[in-house]
């Protein structure tokens, strides 16, 4: 058996918490939508897509994936045109 530290099972509980954390929508402006995610991970990028999409779609137009920022604090905001 492998001993972990404290700190390492804080920070594997925080590595899990944070992949389960929901996109959110960070600034709409009726052209465009930043959506915020915590990884850059395959599935989180699909879920920013769907929340551009259903946001997007409340103006009558279609998300368009642009860029990929990542923000200072370990979040990741993905900039999506609509149109």
């Amino acid at each position: 058996m492998i001993p972990y530290s404290k700190f390492t099972k804080i920070a594997v509980f925080g590595v899990i918490l944070s992949a389960c954390t929901p996109p959110a929508t960070v600034e709409f402006n009726g052209h465009s939508v930043k959506i915020r995610t915590s990884s850059n991970l395959a599935s989180d990028k699909q879920a920013a897509l769907v929340e551009a999409q259903n946001i997007c779609g409340k103006v009558g137009k279609r998300a368009e994936y642009a860029s990929t920022t990542y923000v200072h604090d370990l979040n990741i905001q993905h900039l999506f045109l609509c149109i």
